[in-house]
């Protein structure tokens, strides 16, 4: 499946009920990101957000055959994160009322607000652009490793380079990253790379 085809969340959910892992591998780059930053704010430990968002995207690969088609997908992710959210509350003996304003909240608001969203998808935009205006090759390997989740050695391999070539290549992509994005914007969005 290539990154650059407009596959739809519900087209996304039949592939993986398919067991499609390219299918799983486009949910878990469009929504991974955002589910981190949720859990972040909710939490504030960014340890037990990667925790929460690596264990939802578990629980989807593994439940994947009893999602419904027709149900929207963000909506789903983020009820998931903030339930494991709720359940880390309530072990660390956070108070009845904390917790009943959370699920109130969750309650409340399904649909997660349009400004959150908005927001979220301009700094998508704009972190794509600056990716695009990476130089060709330098592109190509940050793509790889982004997108592909391909190790050095597997680009190297599939580009026909070095793997310090490659190494190389990453770090001055990150660099630029930093740079024109900022250091905000950069280490919430590419932390795993």
């Amino acid at each position: 499946m290539s990154a650059n085809l407009p596959y739809n969340d519900q087209q996304l959910i039949l592939l993986l009920k398919q067991d499609s892992k390219d299918a799983f591998g486009e949910i878990y780059g469009r929504y991974q990101t955002l589910l981190f930053l949720f859990a972040v704010k909710k939490l504030q430990d960014e340890e037990a957000a990667k925790d929460i968002v690596q264990e939802v995207f578990i629980s989807l690969w593994n439940n994947r055959a009893t999602l419904i088609d027709s149900a929207p997908l963000a909506p789903y992710l983020y009820r998931s994160v903030l339930n494991k959210v709720l359940n880390i509350f309530r072990g660390k003996g956070v108070t009845d009322e904390y917790i009943a304003s959370l699920q109130h909240s969750l309650n409340s608001n399904s649909n997660l607000s349009a400004d959150y969203l908005v927001r979220e998808k301009d700094i998508s935009a704009m972190i794509e652009l600056e990716i695009s205006n990476l130089p060709d090759k330098m592109r190509e390997v940050f793509e790889l490793r982004r997108k592909m989740y391909l190790s050095n050695k597997e680009i190297a391999l599939k580009l026909n380079l070095s793997e310090h070539t490659v190494a190389t290549q990453m770090k001055n992509a990150l660099k630029i990253l930093r740079k024109r994005l900022g250091s905000a914007i950069f280490s919430v969005y590419f932390i795993n790379l």
